[in-house]
């Protein structure tokens, strides 16, 4: 896997990553069988608040998150997506990526069981990164900070949670 934070993108492409939503968003509900029962299009390609990662990220809601067997995995895998394997609690992540020699994501599915505090904690953040211009503010001003270039990318997941972490304080 690309193992350095990909280049951020501070250029409003919203139209062309709402229509890449669109198409992935068809994908999920179309599997066979697919125990895909909600999704949304978040993180900052959503909105271009602040600088991000040139990744689409959706938050993905099931049922159960037993629900994602190994024949869902293999279906999610003819369409492209691939498990991230190291710790996550709670939620499965799945990426597509640009191709198979440089592995950079291009495509994030956080699936997570609907109806629990984790599933519910992504939709609060997706919301104050939206919405609240002193959460935006604040996120924003962490991402300009970094020292971006080879950065790797585990070091940024775990600036990342931090930073989610610091987020509540913006959350009524």
């Amino acid at each position: 896997m690309y193992r350095h934070v990909q280049p951020f993108t501070t250029e409003n492409q919203q139209v062309f990553y709402a229509t890449q939503y669109e198409k992935y968003q068809h994908i999920l509900f179309n599997l066979l069988d697919s125990p895909v029962k909600f999704t949304q299009h978040i993180g900052g390609t959503f909105h271009f608040n602040y600088p991000t990662e040139p990744i689409l990220d959706i938050l993905v809601g099931v049922e159960n998150l037993h629900d994602i067997t190994s024949l869902d995995e293999k279906r999610l895998n003819y369409a492209g997506f691939y498990r991230l394997h190291h710790a996550y609690e709670k939620k499965v992540v799945m990426a597509k990526f640009n191709n198979l020699n440089e592995l950079k994501q291009e495509v994030r599915l956080h699936i997570i069981q609907m109806h629990t505090p984790t599933f519910q904690q992504y939709q609060q953040f997706h919301e104050l990164l939206t919405h609240h211009p002193a959460a935006i503010q604040f996120f924003k001003a962490q991402k300009t900070s970094l020292e971006q270039p080879f950065m790797p990318i585990r070091d940024y997941e775990n600036l990342k949670k931090q930073w989610f972490k610091q987020l509540q304080q913006y959350a009524t």
